[in-house]
């Protein structure tokens, strides 16, 4: 089941984070997402088991985070919460834009199954955990294209 974050999410939104980034949000990074931005969940059996964070910003978004519980990777989920996230949108953003670590292969694959594509390199944009940085991939989904698909034009 896909649904809109709630405060009582939060605790579970974070364990996912630190399982999966070198460098996770702190909790109150999570509630004040909660606040300001889009924030969806997946859940089974009761669980959180991945988030999706949108910021949108007037015609456009930004997808700032998102992540499924290692365990429950490489079943789709990711697929599905980002796709029910993008539909949820309440401003029909024309194009939304995402950074992605050069060395995630399965989430730019996830993203490009999506719709987005790499339109530019951000050079040692993520700090890695040894030492050093890592560049940024920065992808574009235009939503004009569905949009266009839904109303036939």
């Amino acid at each position: 089941m896909m649904r809109l974050m709630q405060p009582a999410d939060i605790a579970q939104v974070y364990q996912i984070e630190v399982a999966v980034q070198s460098h996770p949000w702190s909790e109150k990074q999570f509630q004040e997402a909660l606040e300001n931005y889009q924030s969806t969940v997946i859940e089974q059996q009761g669980k959180v088991v991945g988030f999706c964070i949108l910021q949108p910003v007037l015609d456009e978004a930004n997808l700032l985070l998102m992540a499924i519980d290692p365990k429950m990777q490489g079943q789709g989920l990711g697929f599905e919460l980002l796709s029910y996230s993008i539909e949820q949108l309440r401003n029909n953003p024309i194009q939304i834009f995402l950074e992605v670590r050069e060395s995630n292969i399965a989430a730019i694959k996830l993203y490009e199954k999506s719709g987005f594509h790499q339109i530019d390199l951000r050079k040692n944009y993520y700090p890695l955990a040894g030492g050093g940085r890592e560049h940024a991939i920065i992808m574009v989904k235009s939503c004009t294209d569905d949009f266009a698909k839904l109303f036939s034009i």
